[in-house]
């Protein structure tokens, strides 16, 4: 099969022994978050349609960032998604990007290379099979979303180092984004919630220390590597979780019931039908943090190397209770209940999953009922139930 203007490169650095493998992959964060669903069927995007709108409104600014930049004469422009998951919810923008580039260098064929970024154990089938457009990707809209491979002369590769580490080389990258990704901490090792009721440090009277030391560590490695990987001029927006000055995060604003607090009921309903024993209903603890604005600013200071062209933070209502609530469908209380509910499994399965006790043969049974457990809650009272996405929306620049 002849494939038109999509090269397809699978990076990994050459190591020299399986101890720099083992270092290399531990740094990714590898095995810290497991995808759902089975590789190369992207359920992560047909399920997670709140990124679509998350990164519809800071495509403008991306787009007025390409505008700036220098023109470039002969050589590629590259572009990096860094923890891209599937990679299908960044399809709008990057074909959106290309174009955005073609016009800014008044070249309509230049060479554009995409650089996909996860970590080792992502779903790369999924991956290639949106960005060569074998995969269908829909907002939540029911919108067809346009492969940027479609454009021509546009080349995808993908890397599994993490983006905790240095993925390419010095200089090289152009434009770097990052969508709800860079909250996952690097390791598991620091998480120390189990034998507490608050699965997640951001709903925490205080962060633990150890996650937060943590999360400040990965934060400032992040910024080293992309300020190694980026040219002189280039842009890093990075679009992700925070803890908002009101005190809101993920799935926690003013509108409706805390998700949090929905989990929290689901996941005690195991133990008070005798599913689950004590040890396993406080044995939750995600391994991700969400930076306020100030812990995001401090390390950018710290590590240097960037201007901050724009810092702020923006609240994204759930789409699925923004089309439900306004009559926009005529899906009964269940029928949203079990449209809603798979964008927040999307990324936590595997945590709530790993809570159970390793001997269990039972795990998958355990979960769908806690599953069903969070849907028939969500039924109950669906316009009360969502996920509003609260994030730090910062747009650097490589000095």
């Amino acid at each position: 099969m002849k494939l038109a203007s999509r090269s397809l490169l699978l990076l990994a650095p050459a190591f020299r022994s399986t101890f720099a493998l083992q270092s290399v992959a531990s740094k990714a964060g590898a095995g810290v978050h497991k995808p759902v669903g089975k590789d190369g069927e992207g359920e992560y995007t047909a399920a997670t349609k709140g990124c679509f709108d998350v990164i519809d409104a800071v495509t403008p600014v991306i787009l007025e960032e390409i505008s700036k930049q220098d023109t470039l004469s002969s050589r590629a422009y590259h572009i990096a998604d860094f923890g891209t998951a599937d990679a299908g919810t960044s399809l709008g923008l990057l074909s959106r990007m290309v174009e955005s580039v073609r016009k800014h260098n008044n070249k309509d064929d230049m060479e554009v290379v995409i650089h996909y970024e996860d970590q080792l154990t992502n779903e790369w089938q999924s991956v290639f099979r949106h960005a060569l457009g074998l995969k269908e990707a829909k907002d939540a809209y029911g919108k067809n979303i346009q492969t940027p491979i479609a454009l021509g002369n546009v080349y995808a590769e993908a890397c599994g180092v993490g983006f905790h580490s240095q993925c390419y080389a010095s200089n090289s990258i152009d434009f770097a984004v990052s969508f709800t990704a860079m909250h996952w901490l690097s390791s598991c090792d620091v998480v120390s919630l189990a034998g507490t009721p608050y699965m997640h440090a951001a709903r925490c009277p205080e962060a633990p220390k150890s996650e937060k030391e943590q999360a400040t560590n990965d934060w400032k490695a992040i910024l080293k590597a992309r300020s190694k990987e980026l040219v002189k001029g280039g842009r890093f927006v990075s679009v992700n979780f925070c803890v908002s000055k009101e005190g809101y995060f993920l799935g926690q604003t003013d509108n409706g019931q805390s998700m949090w607090d929905s989990f929290e009921t689901s996941w005690n309903q195991l133990h008070k039908d005798g599913i689950i024993d004590d040890k396993e209903k406080q044995a939750i603890s995600f391994p991700s943090y969400y930076r306020t604005m100030d812990e995001f600013l401090a390390g950018i200071e710290e590590v240097g190397d960037f201007k901050v062209v724009s810092a702020e933070e923006k609240v994204i209502p759930c789409p699925y209770r923004k089309i439900y609530s306004a009559g926009k469908t005529s899906m009964t209380e269940r029928e949203y209940a079990e449209w809603f509910v798979p964008t927040t499994r999307t990324w936590s399965h595997s945590t709530f999953q790993s809570a159970l006790n390793e001997d269990r043969t039972d795990k998958d049974v355990v979960m769908a009922k806690f599953w069903e457990n969070y849907v028939s809650l969500v039924e109950k009272n669906p316009t009360e139930h969502g996920m509003d996405y609260v994030h730090a929306h910062i747009v650097l620049e490589k000095l």
